[in-house]
Parts: C-alpha cells; sequence; structure tokens
C-alpha cells in the first residue's frame, strides 16, 4: 500500500471532530458509522424511519429523527438545526438516498460535506441502465444490456428469441443485490415470477469470477483504489491492472468526485474485467477494507498525497473459526474478531437482519438519464 501521511493540522481536529451522517436505510449506514467511528469522528446520526437501529450503537453519539421522507429543503432545515446545536464539524452521507440528497445541495449545506458526486453524475451511475449505456457508448467494458417496462416485455423478448439465456435480470435502483436474478438456463426462468419491479433491465450473464473495485477520486483523478473478492466464506483485496484502467477511464470521462464502487466479473472465457453496475456512495463491504488497512472515509477527510490502494491481504470471514482455533488467526482475522464483537448489540442485529431497509433506495423516476446518453442497440443473439 502506498500511502502519504495527514497534514498534523488535520489530525490535531480529528481527534475532537463530530460529523453528521444522514441515513435512510439501517445495514449499509451502520457499517459507514463504524468506519467514521475508527477514524476518529463522533457520529451524530439523522435518521429515517428504516435507520432507527442504528441508534443503539455505541459508535453513534446522537441519534436525531427524521421527520420528513426525502425532501432536499426539508432535509436542509434538519440539517441546520442539528449542526448547530451540537457543533458538527462535517456532514456524511450513508447511502444512496442520502448521497443524491446531499448532491442536491451542493453548496448550501452548513457545514463541510465530504466529496460526493454532481448529481448528473450520481443519476448516471447510480441507475443501472443508465450507467450500462455509458459504458456501451464509451468504451468501457460491461455486459450488452436492454430495458423492459415490465415482465410482459421481457418474457416477450424472450420466446421471441430477441434475447437468450444466460441473463442477469435486475432493478435499475436498488442495491445489495436486492431484486437481481440470474438466469443460466431454461429451468431458471420460474425465478421471473418472483419479479416485483419495473423497469426491468437484463445483462449478458458473463460467466466467470464475482469482485468489486472501489476508488476515491477528486475531479476525475483517482486518489485511491482497491479490488476486492468475497464469498460466504473469506475475503481477499487483490491488484488488478485491466479492473483498475476500466474504472480510471470512466472516472476520466465523468470527472468523478467521491466514492464509488463498482461490481464487476473476470471473465472466465476471455479473462478481462466486465463492470456489471456502479454504486456511486458507499459500500456494503466498506468496513472488510478498512479492516484490511483502507479506510476510504478517513481518506475522504484527508486526501493522501499519493495513491493509495492495497494489493494484498485475506481474511477468514467466520466467528466459529477464529474462536476455536485462534493460534491459526491471522492479524487480520483478529481485528475482524474485534470489529464483530466491539459492537455486539448492533452488530448482531445486522447480521440478524432485524431491520428491513430492502426498499429504501431512489425512486427509479427520479434518476433522469443525462443529456447526451442516447439509445444503443441492444438486442443480441
Amino acid at each position: 500500500m502506498k500511502r502519504a501521511g495527514s497534514a498534523p493540522a488535520v489530525a490535531v481536529r480529528r481527534s475532537a471532530m463530530n460529523g453528521l451522517m444522514v441515513a435512510f436505510a439501517f445495514t449499509l449506514p451502520y457499517h459507514v458509522m463504524r468506519v467514521a467511528h475508527a477514524a476518529g469522528i463522533r457520529v451524530h446520526v439523522l435518521g429515517g424511519d428504516a435507520s432507527r437501529g442504528l441508534k443503539m450503537s455505541r459508535c453513534c453519539r446522537a441519534y436525531h429523527k427524521m421527520p420528513f421522507a426525502g425532501d432536499p429543503e426539508a432535509l436542509l432545515a434538519e440539517i441546520g438545526e442539528v449542526v448547530r446545536a451540537h457543533a458538527i464539524d462535517i456532514i456524511f452521507p450513508s447511502d444512496d438516498v442520502s448521497t443524491r440528497l446531499l448532491a442536491a445541495l451542493a453548496g448550501r449545506l452548513p457545514a463541510p460535506c465530504i466529496p460526493v458526486p454532481d448529481l448528473a453524475t450520481f443519476d448516471l451511475l447510480n441507475d443501472k441502465w443508465n450507467f450500462t449505456r455509458f459504458c456501451e457508448q464509451n468504451g468501457i467494458r460491461a455486459p450488452q444490456g436492454r430495458l423492459f417496462d415490465n415482465l410482459l416485455g421481457l418474457r416477450r423478448a424472450l420466446n421471441g428469441a430477441e434475447i437468450a439465456l444466460p441473463l442477469t435480470i435486475k432493478p435499475t435502483n436498488r442495491s445489495g443485490g436486492i431484486g437481481v436474478l440470474h438466469l443460466r438456463e431454461p429451468a431458471d426462468l420460474t425465478l421471473l415470477d418472483t419479479i416485483d419491479y419495473r423497469p426491468i433491465l437484463a445483462q449478458r450473464h458473463i460467466s466467470g469470477v464475482s469482485v468489486s473495485i472501489s476508488m476515491l477520486c477528486d475531479h476525475g483523478k483517482v486518489l485511491a483504489h482497491v479490488a476486492q473478492e468475497r464469498d460466504a466464506a473469506r475475503f481477499r483485496v487483490f491488484a488488478n491492472t485491466d479492473l483498475l484502467d476500466n474504472i480510471t477511464w470512466l472516472a476520466t470521462l465523468t470527472a468523478y468526485h467521491g466514492i464509488a464502487n463498482f461490481d464487476a466479473v473476470l471473465s472466465d472465457e476471455d479473462g478481462r474485467a466486465y463492470l456489471v453496475e456502479c454504486n456511486p456512495r458507499f459500500w456494503y463491504s466498506t468496513y472488510l477494507v478498512a479492516i484490511a488497512g483502507l479506510n476510504f472515509l478517513d481518506l475522504a477527510l484527508a486526501p493522501p498525497r499519493e495513491t493509495a490502494t492495497l494489493d494484498a491481504g485475506a481474511f477468514r470471514l467466520s466467528l466459529h473459526s477464529i474462536l476455536t482455533r485462534p493460534w491459526r488467526a491471522s492479524r487480520l482475522e483478529w481485528k475482524y474478531l474485534r470489529y464483530c464483537l466491539g459492537d455486539p448489540i448492533t452488530f448482531a442485529l445486522q447480521r440478524a437482519k432485524s431491520y428491513d431497509d430492502r426498499e429504501v433506495a431512489v425512486p427509479a423516476g427520479q434518476m433522469m438519464a443525462p443529456a447526451g446518453i442516447g439509445r444503443p442497440i441492444t438486442a443480441w443473439r
């Protein structure tokens, strides 16, 4: 990893920094709150109903209930009250809804905000159909896609051989894998009956290793990046030049500002990286990357002078294995254990999915296609 030290003035101020985290969900904001706390921030939460479980965390300095449902002007007024009452030094989002709302309030917030993308760029990348079209039109490697207004249209295209298996089916605006279906063979078509959203994005399914890569950018310049692979048992970071080249080109084209995460596949067929979708915000495994050695919220507060990255590091995600075979546990596995046990009640609640935030997403109708995005050739055989 290459990382320059922060300026001393920032380090001193950090020890007494009050932060305001805006949250509409529970699971993702929980981990963002934990990495903020690890960065030395006293975290106040301004939260919507689905985030109410955050108040039980030892990392939550105070919880302020949000009395509205996503109106930017009302949010601005609420933020102003909390900032004045609690001497807030920094504001930061924690999920897709809060990121978009803070982007909409750019230049009007009563305290500094960590870097977030502008509204047009957020809508371009957060909407999975906008993202797919942008990649196709700009030479960024991504699976072919086609958008359908409803399930009937998708079934007709399948029956008419306009598109063919294998496919990945997903909503355009949800996160955390919610609503994603992988149709690899005809028997999988019964999964279509579970679709409860519209519009429906169908992408060519790329067989390979599912990975992701995250970045912190300053107006198109990549300041930090890390590629990662995770399954139920293990987490690892690694380096992949092709994957990095893809996101670097996208960052340059969009002049991206802030944190973003990309789901990707390393193809079994040609070994190349395909970007599947973008999360222009913090991502669910932010905390695992922080355990591995790169805290993206810390970096957003004090941007590195040199490119910060991790190219190696792996640890098991089994608490049972670590506890029953402690002599085999690595340094990172002990850090993971301390993370899990350091906030036991709230950590257990999020592991048990005690708070249902599956429907918390930016409404699809709010994310418009930015100017210049046309309709590509989307049929395939």
